[in-house]
């Protein structure tokens, strides 16, 4: 066994085994090393973004708070600031609609509104506007679509104002109908008003009145302004009753349903009739 041991090849082969061993340790701290410098050579650039993103000092919880605090308020200004920019362009685009009725008439005062609520005990259909007497709005002042004339102002408080419709007969307007220069009376009417249509009445029997002739306001009381249009003529009838001839009058919008509208506060010879009339100077 001895002989065996000492013999070169024994020799030979341990030697060869010990490399071997040798060999493999150091391949494997090899790999390790490269394994490690491969991770590093990616997370080192993360590392940094990481930290500069974080700051080299962490926040306290008061910071936090604070900063959170001050976000909480900017979005708060941000809805608001985005709520009165809505509102904004609203009232400019109302404004828009009526800005052919303030160029053809610059001395009228306009104020745009809106329908906020209809009285379903109404069958004339009365509306509540969204302005008042902050806005200047008076009993009596003509409410107006882009269109033509929808009524007057009944009722006012602070904020709102209540309007009854030429659909109604409470409404009695002064028109004429401007091709055969015939005058009569525009009132509301339970046989027409649920079909959106009025009546032009207290007609000559030798008036000339037809079928689509357009009939505006003569502005003779006072009341309304001249030339404000009401409605095409779509039928001529006669009141067995009153023995009177009228026409049945379209308004160019859906008095019904109608949201945005207009009131006239203001306007060349606004009321003049009226203060002839109490002073008794005669009307002419």
């Amino acid at each position: 066994m001895k002989d065996f041991l000492k013999s070169n090849s024994v020799k030979i082969f341990l030697s060869t085994v010990f490399v071997v061993v040798l060999l493999s340790v150091f391949t494997n701290s090899l790999q390790a090393n490269i394994l490690s410098s491969t991770v590093n050579s990616v997370t080192y650039p993360l590392s940094k973004v990481t930290a500069a993103a974080t700051g080299d000092e962490k926040m306290s919880h008061a910071e936090l708070l604070a900063e959170y605090k001050k976000l909480k308020e900017e979005n708060a200004q941000l809805r608001t600031d985005l709520v009165n920019y809505y509102d904004t362009l609203t009232e400019n685009t109302r404004l828009w609609k009526f800005y052919d009725l303030k160029k053809e008439h610059p001395q009228y005062t306009i104020i745009p509104s809106v329908v906020l609520r209809r009285d379903s005990n109404d069958e004339f259909y009365s509306c509540t506007l969204d302005k008042g007497t902050t806005s200047d709005i008076s009993v009596g002042d003509p409410v107006v679509s882009e269109n033509g004339l929808v009524g007057w102002v009944n009722e006012v408080d602070l904020n709102t104002c209540k309007v009854v419709t030429i659909l109604s007969p409470q409404t009695s307007v002064g028109a004429i109908d401007n091709k055969t220069q015939n005058t009569g009376i525009i009132t509301g009417s339970t046989l027409y008003c649920d079909d959106n249509l009025t009546t032009f009445t207290k007609l000559s029997a030798k008036h000339k009145v037809k079928e689509g002739d357009i009939i505006t306001s003569t502005g003779i009381s006072g009341l309304y302004p001249k030339g404000l249009i009401i409605g095409e003529v779509t039928d001529i009838c006669y009141d067995t009753y009153n023995s009177s001839h009228y026409a049945v009058v379209k308004p160019y919008d859906d008095i019904r349903k109608i949201k945005d509208l207009a009131i006239i506060t203001d306007y060349t010879g606004q009321g003049e009739v009226l203060i002839k009339n109490n002073s008794g100077t005669k009307n002419e």
